[in-house]
Order: C-alpha cells, then structure tokens, then sequence
C-alpha cells in the first residue's frame, strides 16, 4: 500500500502531508543542533523506534497483525534503506566476532553474486542474507523497511499476492515517518536515498571510510565496484 498511489480520500492526503511536514521539520531542527558524525548518523533511530511505536499503539487497540517471530516470507523483498541505516548495521556487524563478520561479508557477497537477485520479484528472490533460522540477525537494528512491514493476513505472504493487507492508520503514520527524516537528511545536504540493502552495506563494510564520506556530502553507495573485491582490501 503506497500513499502515492491515489487510494487516499483528500482528507488522509492532507493529514498525511501535514504530518510528513511536521515530522520534516522537527528532524531538521534535532540535526541541526546535533550535528556530529556520530549524531547525524544515530538520529534515524528515532524514526525507527517511532515507528516501533505505532506499530504497537495500533496492536494495542486491537488491530490484527497476522505477523510472528519465524514468519519470514517477506524476507525475499527488496529491501531499501537510508545511508544511517545502512552504517548502523555495518558498525554492529564489525562489533562481532572477525569468524563471525568474515562469514557475513560472504554471504552478501554471495547473495549478489546470484544471477538475477538484483531485480528480481518478491518471491523469485533469495531469502535476506541477514536472515538466520528464519529469524532476523540484525533485528535491533533492521531498517525502517522491514520495521514497518506487516500483513493482517499472512496466508497473502505465503502466496506471494500482489497486495498483502496492511492497516491504513500503520502506513500512513510509518511513511510519514520516513519520508520527513529522509526529507531532513536531504535538507541538511545528506544523501538520503534509498539503496539496496544487502548491496550497500557490503560497501559499508568494505569501505572503512563510507561513512565519513557520507558525512561530508558525498555519495558513496554508488561505488558498487567495491563489492566485488575480496575482503583482503577491507583495511587498506
């Protein structure tokens, strides 16, 4: 369910704009004043969590959310995410043991090296490199993405359905979200695109100074030559 796609009465267009402005500007004035690497990049937690929480108000007032630890289906989509994301999970990953993280970096590696993952349809797509036992390994610090994903039915998921039913008050509000601390990223001249997840943060991991980059204004995400390189450059 997208927004955009003309589905809204005026009135949820409105309020939906309204509140995409709000969220926009209150991000603006937090980067603003916290506005060092290390800052600029946590912020999107707030999103995140944000999210989190309507997610929750809406399940407390009763709404079914068909969705449960070990349902993965929707774990063989394209996933996007914003360039904090991306460096959030790059840095918990390098926290882990090297067996660990040299693990990681070649299952990504494999992930894309897989013929046609990269445009592939939902369904069609390898299961999320990050996914463990169906169970998310990066789950503290998974994308907004994959934190607003939800189905009122999952037997839709387990089909593959085109349209999986979603609560209409959980998009808006997530989306809104979203697109305001993206918005305020941009305003404060961050890249704050979306990019393939597995794909960016590979380069996050195989380029120790992407995030610095990032911070300064440049585009680094479409360097995907370095993707391919073997981990022997990781620390050069």
């Amino acid at each position: 369910m997208n927004p955009s796609s003309g589905v809204l009465k005026p009135e949820e267009e409105t309020a939906f704009l309204q509140s995409t402005e709000n969220v926009q500007l209150a991000a603006v004035r937090q980067l603003s004043t916290h506005n060092d690497e290390a800052s600029v990049v946590a912020f999107v937690q707030k999103a995140q969590q944000a999210v989190d929480r309507v997610i929750g108000a809406v399940a407390n007032r009763g709404a079914h959310i068909d969705c449960k630890a070990g349902c993965s289906h929707c774990c063989s989509a394209r996933v996007e995410a914003i360039a904090p994301e991306i460096f959030q999970i790059a840095r918990e990953l390098e926290l882990r043991p090297a067996a660990e993280l040299t693990e990681t970096v070649d299952r990504l590696q494999a992930h894309i090296a897989a013929p046609g993952q990269e445009n592939a349809a939902w369904g069609h797509r390898k299961s999320c490199p990050f996914l463990a036992r169906n169970l998310c390994s990066i789950y503290e610090v998974r994308p907004a993405a994959c934190r607003k994903a939800h189905s009122l039915d999952v037997s839709k998921c387990e089909a593959h359905a085109p349209e999986i039913p979603q609560n209409l008050e959980i998009v808006l509000d997530a989306e809104a979200l979203l697109r305001g601390t993206s918005g305020a990223y941009r305003q404060r001249g961050f890249d704050a695109s979306g990019h393939e997840l597995v794909r960016a943060v590979l380069v996050a991991l195989l380029d120790p100074s992407a995030q610095a980059r990032w911070y300064r204004g440049e585009q680094v995400f479409e360097l995907a030559e370095l993707v391919g390189r073997g981990r022997s450059e990781r620390a050069s």
